[in-house]
């Protein structure tokens, strides 16, 4: 398949590949393609189902895949190896993977700077799901019209010295779009964040011909409603895809060892070596160069304790079923 044919490197499927596609979305009873710029409904056959091993979702938004056509539709008869995914465990059986996306080229992290606050919890399991996968990151923080004192200031400015890229945009005044669309640019990109943080009016910003729906974000808890609820691929006018997925209170790491965490904590990892042992958890191990430098404040202490419920979470998926 030429590069003109990939998602996120000139728009869609090459002329003459009419058979192959890359999935936009998943309708439930069947799934949406785009062959050549048409939209194809398409289901997935049994056959499929069967040499993968998955009877429910052999097949996920942003993979590339072979279709054939007949009187009774189109059906999905392969899927291209994936380049990358991003995945969770299925919050209603988390032994079993989720995934929410395959062959992403970014992730753009999405939190807001007021409305619901900006949780660093939350950026820092993004950020780890998505280097752990080899995915480039990037963190836009959203809704800076609502926090001119520039509270966010520290965590943005924390982030840009680990080498993060960090953009400050506001979809309402519009402030940082052009920096965002350079971002996006010939990329395949997924918008993750919790609900609320804007990563719909964001879009809609970007490209109003998208016309995402918006909810409002809630008086009492300060936190949104859920308006997406299906992950999508847009196209975007510049060049590339974005993919919009649902707001995401909670995110699980997939399979990941405990010893490993640290090695995606960026100032965590280039100390963890100094350490006394060569599996530190760096929580109550003696000579521990990871937290000699939380004590210092060489490490914030908001990242330590991002990095110790990590952990947390990954010990409690871990525990057996009875």
């Amino acid at each position: 398949m030429s590069d003109a044919a990939k998602p996120g490197r000139g728009g869609g499927i090459a002329d003459g590949d009419a058979d192959r596609g890359v999935v936009l979305r998943d309708e439930g009873s069947q799934l949406i393609v785009d062959i050549a710029g048409e939209e194809v409904p398409c289901v997935v056959r049994k056959t499929l189902r069967r040499k993968t091993g998955k009877r429910r979702k052999a097949v996920a938004v942003g993979d590339r895949v072979t279709i054939e056509r007949s009187g009774e539709g189109a059906a999905i008869m392969a899927v291209d190896p994936r380049g990358t995914s991003l995945s969770r465990p299925d919050p209603s059986q988390p032994r079993r993977e989720q995934i929410l996306v395959a062959n992403l080229d970014t992730v753009l992290i999405v939190a807001s700077a007021k409305r619901p606050d900006l949780v660093p919890n939350l950026i820092d399991r993004f950020l780890v799901a998505a280097e752990s996968r080899g995915i480039d990151v990037g963190i836009a923080i959203n809704k800076i019209d609502l926090d001119e004192a520039r509270d966010y200031g520290p965590y943005a400015d924390y982030y840009r010295a680990l080498g993060y890229t960090v953009l400050e945009v506001s979809a309402v005044d519009e402030r940082g779009l052009e920096d965002v669309r350079a971002f996006l640019a010939g990329h395949t990109t997924s918008l993750l964040g919790h609900s609320g943080v804007g990563k719909s009016s964001l879009a809609n910003a970007l490209d109003p011909s998208l016309r995402l729906r918006i909810g409002a974000v809630q008086e009492q808890s300060g936190k949104g409603t859920h308006t997406t609820t299906t992950v999508s691929l847009l196209r975007l006018p510049w060049g590339g895809y974005l993919v919009d997925t649902p707001g995401i209170r909670e995110f699980g790491l997939w399979r990941m060892e405990l010893v490993d965490v640290a090695l995606w904590f960026r100032e965590m990892a280039e100390r963890a070596d100094s350490c006394r042992f060569n599996d530190c958890l760096h929580e109550a191990e003696p000579q521990c160069a990871v937290r000699a430098a939380v004590e210092a404040g060489d490490i914030t202490a908001w990242r330590y304790e991002s990095y110790r419920a990590i952990l947390q979470s990954l010990r409690r998926d871990a525990r057996p079923d009875y």
